[in-house]
């Protein structure tokens, strides 16, 4: 990866924006003084990428600012990528991950003239996931790789040898294998279970066959037991077929009563059919006989009935004409009615408004004197709504600047508490190396420093201070504003009850107003015309003068709804003479036939009662035959449930012996089994086994100690070759893996990885070498491994970041770092060392100078 192009904002020490372009330099040095931001430089980097710093979260937001937003260009493998993070206070992150269309690493062009193609995914995770797939990176190993971090760079050789070997693994990223190890024996775990399963089987088979002696000698016994029952229900069934055919002679007999006295049945029912049509007949007859005595009454009842007919007649024809003449007048008489009726309404209506005038003029005064009132309350409750509103404005102002100060207090005790904690440490340092910059500390620098940071922490102080007279002051002005306003809370609310009341008290009057003048106008003239018209009748003459002629027509027509009426009174009196003549004449047609079929049916009732009295004498002997022949009927239902018991017991006795068989039969079956789980048994075990060996390959000293072991070479290799050129070809070193135990009697190694120095002196342990010596193996051992971890890692070593790594070193020791690390800069496309001492400025072609004033920090390129 090659950083081509930096933008922050709001992020630690950086509150305004800031830029810094990698493209015109190959190596720079970043510098200025401690606390400057040097190092946010390099967390404004981490953070983009991966969304981690040496500080996490809303801490990374600069507490004059609102939102933390890093915005990083680099190049990769012939693509150019951008990757822009932001992080607002209180809420989500967002993360945008692009790579350009027009440009690549060998074609530059301005930031400006860039086309970028997005490649964020739907979520943060998800779009973290695809940088570092494209990276082929994740945190731990980009700053392993990259970065040379302050208080880092001796992280692995200055750990003790027990615990060196652990932390190579942790860089290499052997932790995997642990992953592998613990999958390895989830497995064999449920490979175990499976195998404890089919133990438990196998037993529950061996069990079953243990019973096949016992279970084939229960089959013998029941199989006999069956036998026998089957001969003992056969001979019941014959028993009972004999029963069954006597009983069947009986049922024979018993059909034969039950269809004489059907028959006999049949017979008394058509003999009663026949009385009740005799008696039918004979009642007809006399009716008949009745009507024929009146014959002169019911025909001169008839002749009066025709007689009144013809008047009816007469007078209908006489109404219609009448009716015809009335349907004529209705449209007048209507006309007539409604236009007094619409005159009536008029005339009550205008009564009604000539009442509600005089309550409209009485409430039209009232209101005139109402709306001077409630106008002047309106005015005061407005002077009290603008005075709220001026209060709460002061309000707000006091609350923000409470905001402010407390906000810049907490960065200046987070400024003095650090100021104190380097005061103390300067103050307690021993021995001749600042703790602080790693300068030869003697007196007057501890004197300086101390001096600077002093007049750092009193300048802090006094503005702390005063921000807390001011918050005091403002803490006690603020309950005094609150309780205005919550005294003035319900004026805004009364105001617009008075606006709105004011404003329907306006439309009220003039509405009134508007009525009143409409009354004088219309209906205050219209209301004694109405009335006259009502009282004289003059209304709808056109209607009057033509219903006149009408009823002049009608008197002459002479009709007389009263007479006409009696004459249809006796026409419906007389309507029964015309049924009674029929009756009468129906009677002479059908006496004489009638009298033949009441002969007729006494006739066919003596023969019906002569064959039922014989019916029911032969009925009588076949019941008395029934009688004796149902006292020596045999008893079929003990016989049937004596069969009914031999049936159940052979029915019960052949359920057992298929049960008894189906367990027989399933031996040949469980043996199958029992070799198929033998089988699959043998399988699993083998299968546990290959697993237990995966466990113990996985573990620390399985595979990852191989991939140590082959690693340590090559990490070797590049030390000493890095080394070779930091010390002039004086200084080597070598990697120790194994040692003898304290214990002379034990014959094995103990595992371990020491490191060992040699110069012109001699070889001895990495421990007792001093500072800039030890810096030197350091750094020649930091940069092998991350040589060695980019390309295991799949990823090129494209940047270098040194990020305080010459306070330790002598003046001839940081010359010959400075020589190494131009020496190795061809092998990176970027180098950036970061110090703070002036004399090393020069030494680089290229500077990112970083400054720290009031709005934050500040960088350049020089």
């Amino acid at each position: 990866m090659i950083p081509l192009h930096l933008k922050l904002s709001g992020f630690l020490s950086y509150r305004e924006p800031a830029e810094v372009d990698f493209t015109g330099f190959h190596l720079a040095c970043i510098s200025g003084t401690n606390g400057a931001g040097k190092s946010s430089l390099l967390d404004a980097i981490t953070w983009a990428l991966f969304g981690q710093a040496r500080k996490r979260d809303e801490s990374l937001i600069n507490l004059g600012s609102k939102a933390a937003e890093v915005a990083f260009t680099f190049a990769y493998e012939g693509n150019v990528y951008r990757v822009l993070r932001l992080l607002p206070r209180g809420k989500t992150g967002v993360l945008e991950f692009q790579v350009a269309e027009n440009a690549r690493v060998d074609v530059p062009i301005p930031q400006q003239d860039i086309t970028w193609r997005p490649l964020t995914e739907h979520t943060v995770r998800e779009t973290q996931k695809r940088i570092e797939d494209t990276l082929r990176l994740d945190y731990e190993t980009f700053i392993n790789v990259s970065f040379f971090l302050q208080g880092r760079a001796d992280q692995f050789a200055q750990q003790p040898a027990s615990r060196r070997k652990e932390i190579l693994g942790s860089i290499l990223g052997l932790e995997q294998w642990e992953v592998y190890r613990e999958r390895a024996g989830e497995r064999r775990k449920e490979v175990e279970r499976q195998l404890d399963s089919i133990d438990g089987r196998l037993k529950e088979i061996s069990d079953e066959l243990g019973e096949e002696v016992q279970r084939k000698e229960n089959l013998s016994r029941l199989e006999k037991e069956l036998k026998r029952l089957g001969s003992l229900r056969q001979a019941q069934e014959t028993a009972l077929a004999a029963l069954k055919e006597k009983r069947l002679a009986l049922d024979k007999q018993v059909e034969l009563v039950q269809r004489q006295e059907q028959s006999l049945q049949r017979l008394q029912d058509s003999a009663a059919s026949l009385s009740t049509r005799l008696a039918t007949k004979e009642k007809e007859k006399q009716a008949f006989a009745e009507v024929l005595k009146r014959a002169d009454e019911i025909n001169a009842a008839y002749s009066s009935w025709q007689e009144a007919r013809l008047a009816l007649e007469k007078w209908a024809e006489t109404a219609s004409r009448f009716h015809e003449q009335e349907k004529r007048r209705q449209p007048f008489l209507e006309s007539i009615s409604s236009t007094r009726a619409r005159l009536e309404q008029e005339r009550d209506a205008l009564h009604n408004r000539k009442e509600s005038e005089a309550a409209r003029a009485v409430e039209l005064i009232r209101l005139e004197k109402d709306l001077p009132v409630l106008q002047l309350q309106l005015q005061q409750a407005e002077a009290g709504s603008g005075q709220k509103i001026s209060i709460e404005t002061e309000l707000n102002t006091c609350r923000e600047q409470v905001a402010a100060l407390t906000a810049e207090n907490r960065s200046l005790k987070a400024g003095m508490d650090e100021l104190q904690e380097r005061i103390d440490r300067l103050s307690s340092a021993e021995g001749a190396t600042c703790p602080l910059c790693g300068q030869a500390l003697s007196p007057e620098h501890r004197d300086s420093t101390l001096e600077e940071l002093q007049v750092q922490g009193k300048d802090q102080g006094d503005a702390y201070r005063a921000n807390q007279a001011t918050l005091k002051e403002l803490s006690g002005r603020i309950p005094l504003l609150e309780k205005q306003v919550s005294d003035l809370a319900s004026v805004e609310k009364e105001r617009l009850r008075l606006a709105a009341e004011a404003a329907n008290l306006e439309g009220r009057l003039q509405g009134l107003r508007l009525q009143g003048q409409e009354w004088q106008d219309g209906g205050a003239m219209r209301l004694p015309e109405v009335v006259r018209i009502l009282e004289s009748g003059d209304y709808a003459p056109e209607a009057k003068t033509s219903l006149a002629q009408l009823d002049a027509e009608l008197a002459s027509l002479g009709y007389d709804a009263a007479a006409h009426e009696n004459a249809r009174r006796l026409e419906q009196e007389g309507r029964g003479a015309e049924a009674e003549l029929r009756t009468l004449e129906s009677a002479r047609t059908a006496i004489h036939p009638l009298e033949d079929e009441v002969s007729n049916l006494h006739n066919q009732l003596k023969e019906l009662q002569a064959e039922i009295a014989r019916q029911e004498a032969e009925n009588t002997q076949a019941v008395s035959e029934l009688a004796a022949q149902q006292a020596s009927a045999p008893d079929i239902s003990a016989a049937q449930e004596e069969l009914f018991k031999w049936q159940e017991e052979e029915n019960r006795l052949h359920q057992e012996v298929g049960a008894a068989r189906q367990k027989v039969r399933v031996l040949d079956d469980l043996r199958t089994r029992q070799a198929a789980l033998t089988e699959e048994r043998e399988s699993e075990a083998l299968t546990a086994g290959r697993y237990r060996a995966l466990e113990r390959a996985f573990g620390k000293d399985g595979v990852p100690a191989l991939l140590i072991e082959q690693a340590l070479p090559e990490i070797e290799e590049k030390a000493n070759e890095l080394l070779d050129r930091l010390s002039d070809g004086s200084m080597s070193v070598r990697f120790i893996t194994q040692s003898t135990y304290k214990d002379k009697k034990r014959e094995d190694l103990k595992e371990t990885l020491d490191i060992q120095l040699s110069d012109g002196a001699g070889v001895r342990d990495y421990e007792l070498y001093s500072g800039g010596e030890a810096f030197r193996a350091n750094f020649a051992i930091r940069l092998a491994l991350a040589e060695v971890l980019a390309s295991r890692k799949g990823a090129r070593l494209q940047m270098l970041v040194i990020d305080e790594g010459f306070g330790s070193q002598d003046e001839q020791g940081r010359q010959r770092l400075v020589q190494s690390i131009r020496a190795v800069q061809d092998d990176f496309a970027r180098v950036l060392v970061i110090t703070h001492l002036d004399e090393l400025k020069d030494a680089f072609p290229a500077r990112i100078e970083v400054e720290k004033g009031e709005g934050g920090s500040v960088v350049r390129v020089v």
